[in-house]
Formats: C-alpha cells, structure tokens, sequence
C-alpha cells in the first residue's frame, strides 16, 4: 500500500511482459531498438531496456541507464514512420475535458492496433506488434476476473468508471462487440496509447510523479518523439516519465488522478497522489516527505469548507464499511488483482483521513481567530 504505516510496499507496474523465456524478451526489444534506427530514430547506448531485478523473471520492466548520462542528453528519438496512429482521422481534441472526441479517437486507434495485430509479421510496424502481442488481457481493472471486478467496483467511488468504462464507452457506443480479443485491444490502446497514437520504447518508460526525470518535445513534431534526460542520471537509475502531467496531456491533472491512473494503467501510482471529486468539487495532491504526508489544495478549494468535509467523511465512513464488509476474505479474487484492491482502498483511506485533519484543523483554527 502506500500508507503511512506501509510506505514502500507499492508495486510499481507499466510495461510488463508475461509467457516468454528472458532470451525471446531482449531479442524482442532488440528488434525493435534495431527497427527504430532503421526508420531513421536513434536509442543511446547509454540506455536499456530491461526488468529492474535482472535476477528475478518475474521483476517489472522498464528502461535504464546503462552508465551515466548528463542533463539534456539525448535518451530516444521514435519516428513518426514508427507510430501505429490516426492522425490523419483524429478528431480535435483541444476542448477542455470534452469526452466524446478522445472516446472516438480511442476507438479508431483501436481498431487500427486490431488491424495490425492480425496482420502480425506482415504489419509495416512488425517488431512492435511482435512485442505487444506478449502482453496479456486483464493488466487493467476493466479487463480483470469478475470476482475482481466485483470487489473493485464496492471499493470505488459509486458510479466510478473504473471498472465498466469498457461496456460504457465502447460496447454500448457500438465501437467493438462482445468479444475478449476486441476488448484486449481496447484495454492495450487505453493503457499504452496517447490518444492518437502508440509509440513505441516510450510506451516502456514507467510513470513516477515524484521521480520524473524525462523530459520531451510533443509527440507531434515532425521528427517524432524526442526524448531526453531532464537532469543527470546516474549508472543503474530508472527512466521516468509522467502519464498524466505531460506535454501532450491536454492539461488532465485538474480532472485526473490517483483513481484514473489505476483505471487507465492498472496500478496504484507512488506518492504524489491526486484526488479529484466533482460533487461537490475538490481537487487536492498528497505528498510524502520522509514518512509524512503533506497536503495541497487547489487555490479554489483552500481551505475546504464544512460540505466538503462532510463529503470526504461520509466518503470515508463507506471505504471503512467496505473493509469490514468486503475486503475481510480475498476468496476467489486472483492474487494480483486482490493486492491492487488492497493497495487503492488503502491509498484512500490514508489521504482522505489526512485530509480531513487538516482541514478540519485550519476551519478550526479560522474559528479561534475570529473569537
């Protein structure tokens, strides 16, 4: 979890490969480093693509230094020529929090990944869809057992599209059918696409808010994707990038938080946290500072008001019910899907209570003043 009481614990998880032997996964990287290049991109042989315990099979993936790289040292360039995108039918998405033009984009992308995924070694971007084809369906909560997805649903904020988003936004929509293939592709273009387009090795790079140390030109600059380090890197040291406070982001992190990163991902995110409710609306990130969590507020919602506490009280009363109701007996819930539960509920829990303190501290405080 990421609880005062068991900070460290999280389980850091992105692009993570599942039924191959450590031979078949490296050449499988290889081949793509080696296709890049060859559409003109380059990868620094500083860097590596490889799982982060090189003793432990089953230890995420991720890219890494090799040896230390200087600040501002190029990491990656991905050409254009090796996205699988839809530019050319994309709709405008430059509307703040419009939903409607992302879901159609989303769509597209998907069937087009759907396209080249049964193409396989005939598909122009064949090494990259050799490596996608190694992921498996369920990494994201949409896709996960039933019993899974049962419990998830109680742990989460009612009507949360945490978990049905794929019968909402896609199957009631009429954009795929009932059918487990069309649904894993869906669940890949969500979890490694960025709205219009999957791009390869960058789709690699883990998310950390607390540990960024990327940095990157848009997506859509004619060159591609051009990836640097935003500081110097030491030897061994993890690549980090953002999935929800980046450049092509559209400015999602005033909507979009811990929950959607667990929905869209499929894991629980490190500290910093974000928090967003629309009902009533507060908005608010907890960092943690040597085993302490700090809280800040939006500029709108500082201090919070009574309502507002109320919310989150009552938000917490229920996530307490649930553990006591729900989260008691793991039963036929799969291991994985059973620690993420516990993690979310947990990383709820634990910011929302201090949230409440402090701002019940600070009404307090307003109150004495005015005495």
């Amino acid at each position: 979890t990421m609880a005062l009481r068991k900070l460290g614990t999280t389980i850091l998880l992105s692009a993570v490969l599942f039924g191959t032997t450590v031979d078949a996964e490296f050449t499988r990287h290889d081949q793509i480093v080696t296709w890049v290049r060859s559409k003109g991109g380059s990868f620094s042989e500083k860097v590596e693509i490889r799982r982060v315990d090189t003793s432990d099979p089953k230890s995420y993936w991720g890219v890494f230094a090799k040896e230390d790289i200087a600040a501002k040292e190029d990491l990656f360039n991905i050409p254009k020529d090796c996205y699988i995108h839809v530019f050319d039918t994309a709709e405008n998405m430059n509307v703040e929090e419009e939903m409607e033009p992302y879901l159609n984009n989303v769509c597209k992308l998907t069937h087009k990944l759907k396209e080249e995924m049964k193409l396989g070694e005939k598909s122009e971007y064949a090494p990259y869809i050799a490596y996608l084809k190694t992921q498996r369906p369920g990494q994201l909560p949409a896709n996960w057992s039933k019993e899974g997805k049962d419990v998830l649903r109680k742990v989460a904020i009612p009507n949360s599209p945490m978990v049905d988003w794929i019968d909402w936004h896609f199957k009631e929509k009429n954009c795929i059918g009932n059918d487990s293939f069309e649904e894993h592709m869906v669940e890949m273009t969500i979890q490694r696409s960025y709205d219009t387009a999957l791009i390869p090795i960058w789709d690699m790079v883990n998310h950390d808010n607390g540990r960024i140390n990327t940095e990157n030109d848009t997506m859509y600059h004619k060159d591609g994707m051009k990836v640097r380090a935003a500081r110097n890197l030491k030897a061994g040291e993890e690549i980090f990038a953002s999935y929800d406070s980046c450049l092509d982001c559209y400015d999602i992190n005033s909507y979009w938080g811990t929950p959607e990163i667990l929905k869209d991902f499929g894991f629980v995110e490190n500290y910093p946290h974000r928090w967003v409710f629309n009902d009533p609306a507060i908005w608010f990130e907890i960092y943690e500072h040597d085993g302490e969590l700090e809280v800040y507020f939006s500029e709108e919602d500082e201090p919070l008001n009574e309502d507002q506490i109320r919310f989150l009280q009552k938000e917490l009363d229920r996530l307490e019910k649930v553990e006591d109701d729900v989260l008691q007996n793991q039963g036929a819930v799969p291991d994985n899907e059973w620690r993420t539960i516990l993690q979310f509920h947990d990383a709820a829990v634990d910011d929302i209570e201090v949230v409440i303190k402090m701002a019940t501290d600070v009404l307090s405080n307003a109150d004495n003043n005015e005495l």
